[in-house]
């Protein structure tokens, strides 16, 4: 990839060639002065380092020679090298990196890593200050070279607003990481590669397959970056992350081996940073560093708390979710239903109040409202004339701006009725979301209920039906057989001659009253004639075969007259009895009188007097209602 783009930058030759000279067991120090020599401006940096309190030399150098013998090949060659790539990266123009902090962050990683090594593996203590200056010259091929529209930028805001790991956030915006690049840079100069795999896997020392040494390499640069990110030396406002604790374990190093080097480094970064030609870094000092951490500890804190209660909430919202269902469960009272799910919504929403409002047909509701008073949840049902709003309502149809939440009760497919909850006045956006999913679900639960016991009302319809057609063979059997018997023997009487007509007039009226009971059986026994079916929508669940179209008169049946009032939508009145056609005979008008059980008989008994002693306009006004809520 380094290849397609022609402006990246080749490593001065002379830190070329003493990296290579460095490695020749046959070069003697008078070479590599010589070398160096040359480079005058070079020259001169190099014992400006050299004599830095960094290096904590007691005899001044003033030759590069001095410097070579003193100091040995691999800290010369670390210090050409360091200052080489400095100054080919400092000419850069500025663009999204902040190349102050870039290179204080790099310069105090150098330090740090070259601490650790110190510790741990001192031999390769100047490859790690190498490989801890360089480890992030990729985010500087990136920013100059392929992020030409400013990208880089994008990639420190995500870091800093999410705190999320920079190899994701590069890779999903740039399609490489930082590592990756460095490492292709590091090929590119044909640097060492246990430098080159140490700078690419700095951020996963983890996944590195080579050498033990490299990887003990890795793992200390990897360490010394997180460190100097924790003492605020770092691109970014975020922490950097934590060092595994088996991590530190492979290294032989402890957290108080970390403390000691952290309270060193600050006068070591300063002591080398202005000779390196890099402006002078503060690192935190480790009472700050333990400052931010109790910060961030207090914040974690705080949000598992927050988090602790909102679990807590969730746990109790469910609770009582599992209680207003079980509740239903045994109900089949309309009224029972609605106060339930009234009640237990009071708590599950934490509202203010709560209402059901059930159409019962296009001329009555039923609404049932639960509040808080003194502290104790309230409820009461009662009967309303269906008004425009109150329909609209019903169907879930609401005006704008209107501060309700409110979920339609839908039963086979068919809106019947809406609950509605009045939210507390400190709610924020995201509670009234988190409420307005929840009340979708009570509502779900109440539609199930509600469904339960309509197929419970229609079962005991048809036991009741059962039983009229038991009572009617049974009085077809015991009855009829005995009024055959009369009527024969009411007949021979007539027809004796020795009677009088008084008395054949007495048996006439007596056999006139026989007929009547007979055709009183056998209407009995044509309603028994019932057939089960399965229950489909528009469908009974028991049909009634009218086997005969004129009645005991021998008169036709006069057709049933049609509805007044022609329904615009579902009420619970329609899934209850469809069929409300007058019967023509005297035994299904006896029968419409005393008829088969629907929700309506279920209603409490306080309901129905309300219903009587108010007018057909009346509505709910012993308390504040929804209404009083609304602009």
């Amino acid at each position: 990839m380094l290849n397609d783009l022609g402006d990246i930058p080749t490593l001065p030759s002379i830190a070329t060639t003493i990296m290579e000279k460095t490695l020749d067991t046959k070069v003697n120090a008078r070479q590599i002065a010589q070398m160096v020599e040359k480079d005058q401006a070079l020259s001169i940096k190099v014992l400006k380092v050299a004599n830095s309190p960094f290096y904590r030399r007691i005899k001044e150098i003033s030759t590069i020679r001095g410097a070579v013998v003193l100091l040995g090949f691999n800290v010369l060659k670390s210090i050409v090298l360091s200052i080489s790539v400095i100054n080919l990266f400092n000419e850069k123009d500025k663009q999204a990196l902040d190349f102050y902090k870039f290179w204080q962050h790099s310069i105090a990683c150098a330090v740090c890593a070259k601490a650790i090594a110190n510790k741990v593996f001192p031999s390769s203590a100047e490859d790690a200050f190498i490989a801890g200056l360089l480890h992030d010259l990729g985010k500087v091929v990136a920013d100059q070279l392929i992020c030409d529209k400013g990208e880089y930028a994008e990639v420190l805001e995500v870091m800093n607003r999410a705190n999320s790991n920079i190899i994701e956030v590069e890779k999903k915006i740039l399609g490489i990481d930082h590592s990756t690049l460095g490492q292709l840079l590091m090929e590119k100069w044909n640097l060492p590669s246990h430098l080159s795999k140490t700078i690419g896997h700095h951020h996963n020392p983890g996944d590195i397959e080579s050498d033990n040494d490299t990887q003990k390499l890795c793992s200390i640069v990897h360490v010394a970056d997180i460190v100097t990110n924790h003492l605020g030396l770092g691109l970014s406002q975020s922490h950097g992350g934590f060092v595994d604790p088996s991590l530190l374990n492979q290294l032989g190093l402890s957290s108080h081996d970390i403390q000691d080097i952290s309270i060193t480094l600050k006068d070591s970064i300063s002591s080398i940073s202005e000779e390196m030609g890099i402006p002078k870094a503060e690192p935190k000092t480790y009472f700050e560093v333990l400052q931010f951490a109790n910060a961030q500890l207090g914040k974690l804190s705080l949000d598992l708390e927050q988090k602790k209660m909102a679990l807590e909430h969730r746990a109790v919202e469910l609770s009582s979710l599992n209680h207003m269902s079980s509740e239903l469960q045994s109900s089949i009272k309309l009224s029972d239903i609605t106060n339930i799910i009234t009640t237990n919504s009071l708590t599950i929403l934490d509202s203010r109040k709560t209402r059901c409002i059930m159409r019962l047909n296009n001329l009555r509701v039923m609404v049932t409202e639960s509040f808080w008073l003194s502290n104790a949840a309230q409820t009461r049902t009662g009967m309303a004339s269906a008004t425009k709003e109150l329909l609209e309502r019903t169907n879930g149809i609401y005006p704008k701006g209107m501060n309700v939440l409110f979920s339609p009760l839908k039963v086979d497919n068919k809106i019947i009725g809406v609950i509605e909850a009045l939210p507390q006045e400190h709610a924020s956006p995201e509670d009234l979301n988190q409420k307005s999913l929840l009340l979708r679900t009570i509502t779900e639960v109440g539609a199930q209920a509600i469904q339960r016991a309509m197929l419970m009302t229609r079962n005991i319809k048809s036991q009741r039906l059962a039983a009229v057609s038991k009572t009617a063979i049974a009085a077809n059997h015991e009855i009829n057989s005995p009024l055959t018997t009369i009527l024969l023997k009411l007949d021979m009487l007539i027809k004796e001659e020795s009677l009088n007509k008084s008395a054949i007039d007495g048996l006439n009226e007596i056999k006139n009253e026989a007929i009547k009971i007979k055709t009183v059986v056998k209407k009995m026994l044509e309603i028994s004639d019932v057939v089960e079916t399965n229950y489909v929508k528009n469908e009974k669940m028991l049909d009634i075969h009218h086997t005969s179209k004129k009645d005991a008169g021998g008169k036709a049946a006069e057709p049933a007259p049609e509805s007044s009032s022609k329904e615009i939508a579902a009420g619970f009145e329609d899934y209850i009895d469809e069929e409300r056609k007058p019967k023509s005979s005297a035994i299904n008008e006896n029968l419409s009188s005393n008829h088969t059980p629907g929700f309506e008989d279920y209603l409490n008994q306080q309901h129905k007097e309300i219903q009587k002693d108010t007018k057909s306009s009346s509505t709910i006004t012993d308390s504040p209602g929804f209404e009083d809520y609304l602009e």
